[in-house]
């Protein structure tokens, strides 16, 4: 069976999948939030990165989402469906209830084996950003080889919100771009990085305009996945040096939260 066969099985309903010249485009519509606590979707998920990672016919995967999927307004809806109507929101990092909440951990168990994944594949990594990105998937996103943005695009430091943590490993990689002091100052003082600040950080690669977004991605992840597959995976390679470091952090926010993984 065909690489893209065997990668549309796995993804089933969940997530529209197709293979353009090398590029695996990964569309997760509007509905993300499910892939963090629900089992089973999350399981599909993390087998079809294992079998584009191991797919001759794949070297570049472009991952998208509709624009606001993983803002503000749906990370609230989210928290509240885990922590229930009674919960004091303002106050969930010093939350015994909270931090053993089973789809709270599920959720960072599923950035935590994202990110693993992300950096130790061999395939080049592509962001579509669109709307408004909370912390967990900024963190996320950091992770990856290249990011594109739509002019409305911006990174929410939504977590002072709620009193949380920088999950998603957002203040493992923050400092890795722009250094600890400038990262330390956005991370404890910013609510939001709009799309030039963040050009101008180097923490996307370009602003694209939004009507024809997709094809813009798809266009420049072609121009990468054109390239000799040995130079493509060993660039990678080198460029990822930090794995047990990366490792390192996790076990700290394991600390944090008082539960192993």
């Amino acid at each position: 069976m065909k690489d893209i066969d065997v990668l549309r099985r796995l993804a089933g309903q969940d997530i529209s999948i197709e293979l353009d010249d090398g590029v695996l485009i990964l569309d997760f519509g509007h509905d993300v939030f499910p892939f963090l606590t629900d089992l089973e979707k999350r399981e599909h998920y993390f087998k079809i990165m294992d079998a584009a990672d191991n797919a001759d016919d794949v070297k570049v995967v472009l991952s998208l989402a509709e624009p606001n999927s993983l803002g503000d307004e749906t990370y609230d809806g989210y928290l509240r469906k885990t922590c229930g109507t009674d919960a004091d929101l303002g106050n969930l990092g010093d939350s015994w209830d909270f931090k053993g909440n089973t789809d709270r951990l599920r959720q960072l168990c599923f950035h935590r084996y994202t990110i693993e994944r992300r950096v130790a594949s061999k395939k080049i990594i592509i962001d579509g950003l669109r709307g408004a990105i909370v912390t967990p998937f900024f963190g996320g996103t950091l992770s990856a080889d290249l990011r594109y943005a739509t002019p409305d695009m911006r990174f929410s430091l939504i977590h002072k919100k709620y009193g949380l943590h920088p999950s998603g490993a957002l203040a493992f990689f923050l400092p890795r771009y722009i250094g600890k002091g400038r990262a330390m100052e956005l991370m404890l003082t910013a609510d939001s990085i709009d799309a030039e600040q963040a050009l101008e950080l180097g923490l996307i690669n370009a602003i694209l305009p939004a009507e024809d977004f997709v094809s813009e991605c798809i266009k420049r992840a072609k121009s990468i996945s054109g390239i000799n597959l040995s130079t493509l995976e060993s660039t990678k390679l080198l460029s990822t040096p930090y794995r047990k470091e990366l490792e390192g952090h996790f076990k700290t926010e394991e600390s944090l939260v008082g539960y192993s993984w």
